[in-house]
């Protein structure tokens, strides 16, 4: 169901990027909207003759979950995914992107992401790289990176509503959704990241760092520096009748790795990061972009 009023400028922007993009990542925090977006594009895609593809974070690492090698060395602790998980997830998207560009370059299919970046989640697709998919990425003609920003008001509600969902989810896969208490600790992360890119003055340093919907999305923008990227204002909260942002039937399909690629991911980043401490130390620093 198309839930963005035809009238609005939302709707006029997410129907000029399915009109006019091979591909749209929607990058940003949990929390502020971007499955939301990713459905509504979706939608929008299929009722205007394309085939959209998924690729989501929480989707795509979930075959990595199942390998051996990662239950072994890499498991999750406390609920966080290991740093190699994450690391190994990244490269094979990056992978994996720069294939479906290429399979799909004459046709009507529309690949549409999510990329959280925090954390080192995604966050290869940001970077530049001497690779074959550099070229796809950067292509301001067919790529754009979203920055879905939504006003104080909207992230009080979004707030509000995972709190719900955490308790009573409506879909299996609200049950992956970052808690309330991790979405919190991730907006904090990503204040020490904007002071890093001295996007805060001393003398706010000191104080609470409450969500500021431009310094989120300034913040952002120099994560995604060497893409083509905007942002997507979120000021009126769009409501989804007692349904799931995972409820979708729009002839999607999941951008997801076959466990074959998934043991290539995993054995590529061993080799990449062998020296002590390297894997680490790279997540540690995913905003050096």
């Amino acid at each position: 169901m198309l839930l963005i009023p035809e009238d609005s400028g939302l709707y006029q922007t997410l129907r000029s990027l399915v009109d006019t993009r091979k591909m749209v990542f929607l990058a940003g925090l949990p929390g502020t909207g971007k499955s939301l977006l990713l459905q509504q594009l979706a939608i929008l895609a299929y009722g205007r003759g394309r085939t959209p593809h998924l690729l989501q974070w929480d989707v795509c690492r979930l075959p990595f979950l199942t390998n051996a090698r990662v239950k072994e060395h890499y498991h999750e602790q406390d609920g966080i995914t290991h740093a190699g998980v994450r690391k190994a997830v990244g490269m094979w998207a990056r992978r994996a992107v720069g294939d479906w560009a290429e399979r799909h370059r004459e046709d009507r299919h529309i690949l549409i992401g999510e990329t959280p970046l925090i954390g080192n989640r995604l966050v290869e697709l940001v970077r530049r790289e001497a690779d074959p998919v550099e070229s796809h990425l950067m292509d301001e003609t067919s790529t754009f990176f979203g920055i879905p920003t939504p006003s104080r008001q909207v992230r009080q509600l979004i707030e509000a509503q995972r709190k719900a969902r955490s308790a009573s989810p409506l879909h299996e896969r609200e049950k992956g959704d970052a808690q309330p208490g991790i979405m919190y600790a991730l907006w904090e992360d990503l204040c020490e990241v904007a002071a890093r890119f001295g996007l805060v003055d001393e003398n706010r340093k000191a104080a609470p760092c409450a969500y500021d919907p431009d310094l989120y999305c300034a913040t952002y923008t120099v994560l995604l520096k060497h893409r083509p990227s905007g942002r997507i204002d979120l000021d009126s909260p769009l409501a989804t009748e007692g349904r799931s942002v995972y409820d979708l039937s729009a002839g999607q399909r999941d951008l997801v790795p076959a466990a074959t690629e998934v043991e290539r991911a995993i054995r590529d980043m061993e080799t990449r990061y062998s020296r002590p401490g390297e894997l680490e130390h790279s997540v540690d620093t995913w905003y050096d972009v």
